[in-house]
């Protein structure tokens, strides 16, 4: 039993022993240097999504929704907008409620649109002549930029030359040459002003919120998509 049990420690001292001098040995290795660099852009956005929303309970009896929808057709077809590419209808619902102490049926019908347009010029035309016909529940709900993946292209090959000159720069300052790259990550991400809901000069005149020199003021503004490209490159050094 003495014997067996010597033999056990002494095994364990010597794997003990060999992990020092495995961790010791020296393996040589390519010197680098990481970059990063980021282009950002600011583009106007070319399709502008409008939500349009026709309630009949709106105008307490006076107008049907088909009067209302006509109303809209012939103030898109005014303004030059092919109606079967540009506008579809996303909801159309009808209710019919009881008064209170009353059996009279009080009908309700809504339907919205999606109104798809290029320019924010076109937007500020329609959403002016929409009001004239009473039609102002009108939420800008979307943009986007069309070129989206041109410009993705585009900003990462800027981005990956700005991130070799970058390199360059610091690896002669050491009197070092910038080699291959070695490996290669990037993203990118875009970041917009949150579309607000566009309300009527007669409701906000009722809400006592308008003032002369907010009348001048643009009905929306359109902001700008910001988009930017990151990219982190490992070149060799030589």
């Amino acid at each position: 039993m003495k014997k067996i049990l010597t033999t056990t420690a002494f095994a364990i001292m010597m794997f003990i022993l060999a992990i020092p001098a495995k961790s010791t040995a020296q393996t040589a290795t390519q010197p680098y240097i990481d970059i990063n660099a980021t282009v950002e852009r600011e583009v106007t956005p070319n399709e502008i999504y409008l939500q349009i929303t026709i309630n009949e309970k709106d105008y307490k009896g006076k107008k049907t929704l088909e009067q209302m929808q006509a109303a809209m057709i012939s103030v898109l077809k005014a303004n030059h907008i092919d109606i079967q590419e540009s506008l579809t209808l996303s909801y159309m619902g009808s209710e019919i409620s009881y008064k209170k102490f009353s059996k009279s049926i009080t009908p309700k019908t809504e339907a919205t649109y999606l109104l798809k347009l290029n320019n924010a010029t076109t937007m500020q035309d329609i959403i002016v002549s929409l009001e004239e016909q009473q039609i102002s529940y009108i939420e800008l709900i979307r943009t986007k930029y069309t070129a989206e993946k041109e410009l993705k292209a585009e900003m990462g090959v800027e981005a990956m030359q700005t991130a070799k000159a970058e390199a360059q720069m610091l690896a002669q300052a050491i009197n070092q040459e910038v080699g291959k790259a070695i490996t290669i990550s990037y993203w990118m991400n875009s970041g917009q002003a949150q579309p607000r809901l566009y309300k009527s000069q007669a409701r906000n005149m009722a809400e006592d919120t308008l003032t002369e020199s907010s009348v001048a003021e643009p009905i929306i503004n359109i902001g700008k998509i910001t988009y930017r490209f990151t990219v982190n490159v490992r070149f060799e050094l030589n």
